[in-house]
């Protein structure tokens, strides 16, 4: 059952679906940067993700990259591995209503 219940604006229903497609599947890529130690590369993603997020009516995706890329760049794998598990859990566990 989804646990985010999100109303977005009904402009934006022909985009929001891919937008998360490609959330969901640069997941993986995002863990295996983390496992091979590559903080430079995450700290890009969670800048494109502080970007991006918002613009689709997902604040929380901007949040959880602005964290991403912080924890990124003070080198806190730890952090970096419960952000990443936390938009794993909020991308896949969206409910979205259409406004």
């Amino acid at each position: 059952m989804a646990k985010y219940r999100i109303g977005i604006d009904k402009d934006l229903q022909d985009i929001v679906p891919g937008y998360l497609d490609n959330r969901r599947r640069e997941l993986p890529e995002l863990f295996t940067f983390l496992a091979g130690g590559n903080l430079e590369q995450l700290k890009k993603a969670g800048h494109r993700l502080a970007g991006s997020g918002g613009g689709y009516g997902f604040d929380r995706i901007s949040e959880l990259g602005k964290q991403l890329e912080a924890q990124a760049l003070a080198g806190d794998t730890a952090g970096v591995a419960a952000l990443l598990e936390e938009l794993k859990d909020y991308v896949e566990n969206l409910d979205i209503v259409y406004e």
